[in-house]
């Protein structure tokens, strides 16, 4: 079920850091099997990997990320990295990976695609000229988003994952 709230009053963006991490790992432990499949294609079992909030948090020398945060609590998780792609010329990477999670309770209701917008912001700023993401051919909730949003894409899949690579340009806020 999908529900219309207006995220930008009852949900705050910021980035994210390391004072977060005990925030994020409680979030991560708090998705369900499906939600933590179709973004991680794996589940966690009763604790995360070592060092994965610390890394999801600050990912690389360069990347970020972003939470939605909503009553003091984690609801989403954003966060984009340089890659270097099939795409890019010589040894400079010139596309950004992304990833996004929205906790259980609250998707459906705009947060994925706000973390997306503000994602491809942070992007824009440091000058990639394009966004990739591995999506699970599963999840047709975020297939169905990256095929509205992601004007242009070229799709590429490989067993049950879809890599949708686009224009940065291309990936416009809705």
């Amino acid at each position: 079920m999908t529900a219309t709230i207006d995220t930008t009053t009852l949900v705050e963006l910021r980035r994210g850091g390391a004072m977060d991490l005990e925030a994020l790992e409680a979030f991560l432990l708090g998705l369900s099997p499906d939600t933590s499949y179709r973004r991680f294609l794996t589940g966690f079992g009763p604790r995360t990997p070592p060092g994965l909030a610390r890394r999801l948090l600050q990912p690389g020398t360069t990347g970020g990320s972003l939470l939605a945060w909503q009553g003091g609590i984690v609801a989403g998780h954003g966060m984009w990295a340089p890659i270097r792609s099939v795409h890019d010329q010589e040894d400079v990477a010139s596309t950004a990976e992304i990833g996004v999670v929205v906790a259980d309770a609250w998707q459906g209701c705009g947060i994925g695609s706000r973390l997306v917008d503000g994602l491809a912001l942070e992007i824009a700023r440091h000058g990639f000229p394009r966004v990739q993401a591995v999506i699970s051919a599963e999840n047709h909730v975020v297939r169905h988003m990256v095929a509205r949003r992601a004007r242009g894409a070229d799709y590429a899949r490989d067993g049950a994952e879809i890599t949708v690579t686009v224009r940065a340009s291309a990936l416009e806020a809705r």
